[in-house]
C-alpha cells in the first residue's frame, strides 16, 4: 500500500463539474431568452431593442406589480423549470438511473441507442448550440441586426436639422399664457376610427373626438388624425421627452444611464428650461413612481418641475401609505390630485406649466375603475371609454375656472398602444396615428395647416409654444416644426421612410451635445 502522502488528491471542481456546470448554465440561459421573447411578444404590440436597452440604463423603480410578477413567472421560473426537466431527460437518457430501473429492458436498450449516446457525448456542445438559437431567436424578434446596422452607420441629418431653442428668438406675448399639458397613454386615433378595422367596430373614445373635432386637430389626413411615430418615440418616457425636446430618445450601447444618479440627456433644450426662465411655475403630475424610467430627473433637470406622484402624495399624507392600484393609483384619483394642484398654481403670481400623464389606458388591457361601465366586449374598449368621459369631465371644469381665459390646453398622446392583440387585426393599410388636441389656442391654423399634415410627435414641442401665443423665429425648435406655421415638418420635407431611417442611425452630434459622451 502507498503512503498516504504519495496518494493523489482529487481535484476539485474536477472537469467534469464544469462540463456539467456549463452545460446547465448555457441551456439555463438559452431557456431564459427563449422565453423572454415569448414573455415580450405577448405583451408588447413590438419589442424595439432601444426601448430594451433604455429600460437596462434607466431606473425600474416603480414597475407595475403585476407586470413584474408575470416576467418573474413566465420567464425566470419557466427557464428554471424546463432546465430541471431538460437535466432529468439528460440524466435519463445517459442511462444515469440504469440501476434503479434495470429491469427494465426497454429502458436499457433506449439508453443504449445511438441517439442517447450521442446525447451524453455531446450534452455540452448541444447546450451551447441551444444558447446560441435562442439569442438568434431573440435578435431577430427584437430586430437587433438592423440595430447594429444603424448603429454603425453615420447620419448627419440630427446635425444639420437641429435648432438650438437659445440661438433663435422667442417673443412671448405680453401676457403670458399658462399651459396644461396632458399626456393620455397610450392614446391613438385608431379608436375612433371603425375604418381602421379589427375590434374597432364603432368609435371609442367619442369624447375625445368629439373634443379634436370641436377644437384644433393636426392631422395627417381630412379627418381626425394625429402624428405619425419614430423611433426613439415609441415608449412613454421617450414620448414624454421627444414632445416637450424636439428630439427622439437615442440608446447607444455605450452611452450611459438615463436617469437615477445620472444625467438625463443633459445637453438637450426643453419647453420645461424656455418656461422656466420665463418665470413659470412648473409641476409635473402622474399616478405612479415618476422615478420609472428617469422621468423624475428629466424633468427636474430640464425646467424645475415640482414632482408629484405616488411617492410624494404617501409623504404628504395626501395617499395612504400602503396604497397600490395598477401603476400606483387610478386616474380618477389622479384627475382629483390635477384640480387641487392647478388651484393652487393658480393662486400664484407667476404663470404655470401643469404637466400630467395618465395610466389607466396602459397595456394590456387597461385598469377598469369603479367608473367604467360595460359598454363593450373587449375591457380595453370600455378602459378607453372610461378614460374618454374623464379627461372630457376634467376639460369642464377647467373651462368653469377663472385662469381658463389665458390658458392653452393641449392634451396629446404619448405613443401607439402597446398591447400586442388589442390592434392586431386592424387593417395593414390603415395608418396609425398618435392622439392630439389642443384648446383655447392663441392662434388658429389654416386648413392647410391643420390638415394633410406629416408631422411626428417632436413637432409638438414648437407647436405648444406657438399655441400659447409665442413667436419663435424659423418656427422650427429642435427637429420640431410649428404646425401653426406654413414651414414643412422634417417628415414632410424628406419623407416618413427616410426620416425613420435616418433617426435611427449614429449620430456623433447627438451623443455628445445631449448625452454627453465623448467623441
Amino acid at each position: 500500500m502507498q503512503p498516504s502522502s504519495q496518494i493523489k488528491k482529487s481535484k476539485f471542481p474536477s472537469k467534469r463539474f464544469w462540463y456539467y456546470f456549463f452545460s446547465t448554465l448555457f441551456i439555463t440561459i438559452g431557456n431564459a431568452i427563449v422565453f423572454l421573447t415569448v414573455w415580450m411578444g405577448n405583451k408588447y404590440d413590438h419589442v424595439y431593442i432601444d426601448q430594451f436597452i433604455y429600460q437596462l440604463k434607466a431606473p425600474a423603480t416603480g414597475t407595475e406589480a403585476a407586470l413584474m410578477n408575470s416576467a418573474y413567472i413566465r420567464v425566470g421560473l419557466f427557464a428554471i423549470m424546463l432546465t430541471v426537466a431538460e437535466v432529468f431527460a439528460y440524466l435519463l437518457a445517459s442511462g444515469y438511473y440504469k440501476n434503479r430501473i434495470k429491469n427494465v429492458t426497454k429502458y436499457l436498450e433506449v439508453c443504449n441507442g445511438k441517439l442517447c449516446q450521442f446525447i451524453t457525448k455531446r450534452a455540452l456542445s448541444i447546450a451551447a448550440w441551444c444558447m446560441v438559437f435562442a439569442i438568434l431567436f431573440f435578435s431577430i424578434s427584437l430586430d437587433i441586426p438592423e440595430y447594429v446596422y444603424f448603429q454603425n452607420t453615420d447620419s448627419v441629418l440630427i446635425e444639420n436639422e437641429y435648432v438650438d431653442p437659445f440661438e433663435v428668438d422667442i417673443q412671448f406675448p405680453e401676457t403670458k399664457r399658462n399651459l396644461i399639458y396632458i399626456f393620455l397613454e397610450s392614446m391613438e386615433v385608431t379608436y375612433a376610427e371603425p375604418e381602421a378595422g379589427g375590434p374597432i367596430s364603432e368609435n371609442v373614445i367619442v369624447e375625445l373626438a368629439d373634443l379634436a373635432n370641436e377644437n384644433i386637430n393636426f392631422s395627417n389626413d381630412e379627418n381626425l388624425g394625429g402624428a405619425l411615430t419614430f423611433t426613439g418615440t415609441t415608449w412613454t418616457a421617450a414620448a414624454m421627452v421627444s414632445q416637450t425636446s424636439g428630439l427622439v430618445v437615442k440608446v447607444p450601447l455605450s452611452a450611459g444611464s438615463y436617469g437615477g444618479d445620472s444625467p438625463y440627456m443633459p445637453g438637450a433644450q426643453t419647453i420645461g428650461e424656455i418656461l422656466d426662465q420665463q418665470g413659470y411655475n412648473q409641476l409635473l403630475l402622474v399616478g405612479s413612481d415618476a422615478r420609472f424610467a428617469g422621468r423624475d430627473t428629466y424633468f427636474s433637470e430640464h425646467g424645475n418641475y415640482t414632482i408629484v406622484d405616488t411617492e410624494s402624495l404617501k409623504a404628504q399624507g395626501r395617499l395612504p401609505e400602503d396604497y397600490r392600484e395598477f401603476w400606483g393609483f387610478e386616474d380618477e384619483k389622479l384627475f382629483e390630485f390635477a384640480k387641487e394642484e392647478l388651484t393652487r398654481l393658480a393662486q400664484e403670481d407667476a404663470p404655470f406649466n401643469f404637466t400630467m400623464l395618465t395610466c389607466d389606458t396602459h397595456f394590456p388591457d387597461g385598469y377598469q375603475c369603479r367608473l367604467c361601465q360595460t359598454e363593450y366586449p373587449e375591457q380595453y374598449s370600455n378602459v378607453m371609454r372610461c378614460s374618454a368621459r374623464q379627461v372630457k369631465t376634467f376639460i369642464d371644469w377647467i373651462k368653469e375656472q377663472d385662469f381658463y381665459e389665458n390658458t392653452t390646453i393641449v392634451i396629446s398622446g404619448d405613443h401607439l398602444t402597446m398591447d400586442p392583440k388589442y390592434l392586431q387585426d386592424v387593417n395593414p393599410e390603415y395608418t396609425r396615428t398618435v392622439y392630439n388636441c389642443i384648446i383655447n389656442s392663441a392662434i388658429e391654423p389654416t386648413e392647410e395647416q391643420e390638415k394633410n399634415r406629416q408631422f411626428g410627435v417632436f413637432d409638438m414641442f414648437p407647436t405648444t409654444l406657438a399655441a400659447m401665443g409665442v413667436k419663435i423665429e424659423g418656427d422650427r425648435l429642435g427637429l420640431g416644426t410649428n404646425l401653426f406655421s406654413d414651414t414643412p415638418t422634417l417628415t414632410e420635407h424628406y419623407t416618413f421612410e427616410i426620416l425613420y431611417d435616418e433617426l435611427q442611425k449614429n449620430s456623433t452630434f447627438y451623443n455628445t451635445t445631449f448625452l454627453g459622451m465623448e467623441e
